[in-house]
């Protein structure tokens, strides 16, 4: 077998969320499948950070001159591929080619960008990245029933040709003990116990109604922790700072900047709580981060939220301030309660390993490769 993977996201200086996940995934099918050729087309021309040293694992910089309208994507990509006889093109990060010379593997996360209701020259490139794949792909992946729903129900895409593959935690991720997060803790300043949330200016991150919801609890259990606050742009961290400041809070809410990805392990193991109350999620890594580190989670009944965390979290409406801020009390009062949330995740945890994700990613390559593709347009 010989795959083509767009692996720009693997290869960025400033590797996120997709980009670990595949990290992850493509050392685990370097290992299960040694046979099987990779060709990771990127578009770095400077030396390349060793996240995948494997025989069978081949990076190679592809570039256009000229490159406008997304034309590396559409047009060189799919070409590369073709020309290095690949048996399948692997499009990791919800967009693919509007041209596919091989049969093509297209994983798309969530809907998201569709959400907003404005029309721009990205959400209307994400908008046909989506009809083409659901029409033209030999195979879609996707990490929750709630997004292959939707791909089924909004782009009339053939459910047979979609395999559900949820994510596993972050590899990177484990369990750090108090003594040696103690550093970390010292740097950002954190010395009470503390719900940590993970901060965006994105609107669906939710960070303005956890800051309310955090203003409206009962000031004698308030003083006691602190609300840790990290992964906000300089814009929106002034932002949080003046809703802070004018709430009246300041003394017992911790904001801060991105936060060295070293950190994150001990921030979210001595986190007693993670505030994850997104608007809208496709899949929700940081719950399976929350139980491989121990800590209770507070999450939204929204979305793919409560099918990934299941009866292990405290769920809430992410669109009541109220509500967040009676599951925050319930879950920072009760010790009792939060090791039953705890103890759940770990068990749940097992449901979700990269063992399980690469098996069912294998059959999706085999089952595309096999795929007789009957070209139609989505609805």
């Amino acid at each position: 077998m010989r795959i083509a993977l767009d692996a720009r996201t693997v290869y960025w200086p400033t590797r996120r969320g997709t980009g670990k996940n595949l990290v992850d995934l493509y050392t685990h099918v370097a290992k299960a499948r040694p046979n099987w050729q990779i060709n990771a087309f990127h578009r770095l021309d400077e030396s390349l950070p060793d996240v995948l040293p494997f025989s069978n694992i081949h990076p190679q910089q592809i570039e256009m001159r000229g490159d406008r309208f997304n034309n590396w994507e559409r047009l060189r990509l799919p070409y590369a591929a073709w020309r290095g006889e690949a048996d399948v093109l692997h499009c990791p990060a919800n967009t693919c080619p509007s041209w596919m010379p091989i049969k093509t593997l297209v994983t798309i996360h969530d809907l998201i960008p569709l959400d907003s209701g404005v029309s721009t020259p990205q959400t209307r490139y994400f908008h046909q990245c989506v009809v083409h794949a659901c029409g033209h792909a030999a195979g879609i992946i996707t990490p929750s029933l709630y997004t292959r729903n939707r791909l089924v129900r909004q782009f009339n895409a053939d459910p047979h040709r979609i395999t559900v593959n949820p994510w596993a935690p972050d590899s990177q991720t484990n369990y750090i003990s108090e003594t040696e997060a103690a550093p970390v803790l010292d740097r950002y300043a954190i010395d009470q116990p503390y719900v940590l949330h993970f901060g965006a200016a994105a609107k669906r991150k939710n960070t303005c109604r956890v800051i309310e919801a955090w203003a409206m609890l009962n000031p004698r259990l308030r003083k006691r922790w602190q609300l840790v606050v990290i992964g906000l742009d300089d814009k929106t961290l002034d932002q949080a700072k003046n809703q802070v400041a004018c709430l009246g809070i300041t003394e017992h809410v911790n904001l801060n900047g991105f936060a060295d990805e070293a950190d994150l392990p001990a921030l979210l193991s001595s986190a007693k709580i993670l505030a994850f109350t997104s608007l809208s999620e496709g899949f929700g890594l940081p719950i399976l981060d929350a139980w491989k580190t121990q800590t209770a989670v507070l999450t939204s009944d929204v979305t793919s939220l409560p099918e990934v965390a299941g009866d292990t979290a405290e769920l809430v409406d992410p669109f009541d301030t109220g509500t967040i801020a009676s599951g925050l009390t319930r879950l920072m009062k009760d010790r009792f309660y939060r090791q039953q949330c705890i103890a759940k995740g770990l068990d749940r945890l097992q449901n979700y390993t990269w063992e399980a994700t690469t098996q069912r990613y294998l059959q999706a390559v085999e089952k595309a490769v096999e795929q007789k593709i009957s070209l139609r347009q989505a609805a």
